[in-house]
């Protein structure tokens, strides 16, 4: 009986195939797919030009910042050069680009922790920012 039901099954699927290979009859499911309409049309033509380059703005400026940032080349920290510092950074980013870990803990500067020298003075590096000018970091 299995055999026969396997010859026949066989016999079937020999007969369905093409020269281009199986040919598959649609079912209710595919043809429902191919149905479906995409159009957005109950929006009418409100979004119609929603998504067109509007050409009454002008020409297309450059993002980001104009000129690129405003760099510090004449930093050290602990005696190491630093490149690539960008002025108004918080020098605990400064001293992170030099591989210097300064602890701080509350980032307000209430705390004292991250406690610095820069070009003598001591400042608090959580809320001190870079300088364009000449800047000489000494830990603590």
């Amino acid at each position: 009986m299995i055999r026969a039901i396997l010859s026949i099954t066989t016999i079937l699927l020999f007969a369905s195939m093409s020269a281009t290979g199986f040919t598959v009859a649609p079912t209710a499911s595919r043809l429902s797919l191919r149905q479906i309409d995409t159009s957005l049309g109950m929006f009418g033509d409100a979004l119609k030009k929603a998504f067109t380059n509007d050409d009454s703005l002008g020409e297309r400026k450059n993002e980001g910042l104009k000129g690129g940032p405003n760099y510090n080349d004449n930093v050290t920290v602990n005696g190491k050069a630093v490149q690539g510092a960008v002025v108004g950074q918080k020098l605990t980013v400064v001293a992170g680009r030099a591989r210097v870990k300064i602890p701080v803990n509350c980032q307000k500067g209430d705390c004292g922790t991250c406690m610095v020298k820069m070009n003598g003075r001591k400042v608090k590096a959580c809320q001190t920012v870079l300088g364009s000018g000449k800047c000489s970091i000494e830990t603590l």
